[in-house]
């Protein structure tokens, strides 16, 4: 492929899409390349915190997040179920930020949102079912091997950015390793309707709660909440996944 790219994102997640609006915003020329046919529409991420509030609200995405999402104004630590709780207030950083709360909205939105408005840029390309293979680097470029539903391709940038997850392609190229441990834990997380915010008094859209024989988490999306559940002393995660536990 003779035609050059500046930059190269491996990746159309939440961090592949910011960096190719923020990039292509600029106008510097950027060809994301993604390995799924599409945006993933799994229930990951869910919180944005002030800062990115912030960063994306000059691109219009923050408003339209907020058409979509649900503010949080305060999130708490709780005891449970004694109803104890530590509250900590947002507002306090109104003369910091713009977004002074935390904004539960589901990740799956914001790429759509993001990639809607990449999609707009001249100097932008996204490619899906493009997956990167292998990264490398001579005296004049670095040259990206990518393999698509027509074949292999080579193509050419000044940098390549590496967001294409844990596993990524690129990081495992350069022969970057993860470093630091694995938590020995495992999470089941649960979406539910059911209306945790009509039953535990002063609950906070983002809850951390403490029992006496662990931890859940409460959070609060448009219509549904995400518990995040974990396995007791001695369960397996297939007993903790039984209706009884």
């Amino acid at each position: 492929m003779s035609e050059r790219a500046r930059v190269i994102v491996a990746g159309a997640g939440p961090v592949g899409l910011t960096a190719a609006l923020l990039l292509g915003s600029r106008g510097i020329a950027v060809t994301v390349l993604e390995a799924e046919p599409a945006l993933s529409e799994e229930l990951r991420a869910s919180t944005f915190h002030p800062p990115t509030l912030d960063m994306m609200a000059p691109y219009g995405i923050t408003a339209r997040m907020l058409e979509a999402g649900l503010v949080c104004p305060t999130w708490q630590i709780r005891l449970h179920p004694s109803g104890e709780r530590a509250v900590f207030d947002l507002s306090v950083l109104k003369g910091d930020s713009d977004h002074p709360y935390r904004l539960q909205c589901e990740q799956a939105k914001y790429c759509r949102l993001v990639l809607e408005a990449v999609q707009n840029l001249p100097h932008v390309a996204v490619e899906f079912s493009t997956a990167v293979t292998d990264v490398r680097q001579d005296a004049d470029a670095v040259r990206v091997t990518a393999r698509a539903p027509d074949g292999e391709r080579t193509l050419a940038a000044d940098y390549v950015v590496g967001a294409d997850g844990a596993r990524s392609a690129v990081r495992r190229a350069l022969g970057i390793e993860l470093s630091g441990d694995i938590y020995p834990e495992t999470t089941i997380l649960a979406t539910t309707l059911y209306p945790f915010h009509e039953q535990l008094e002063g609950l906070s859209n983002v809850s951390y709660c403490w029992k006496p024989d662990g931890t859940f988490s409460l959070l609060r999306l448009p219509g549904v909440w995400r518990v995040s559940l974990y396995a007791r002393d001695g369960q397996t995660t297939e007993q903790a996944l039984e209706d009884q536990a």
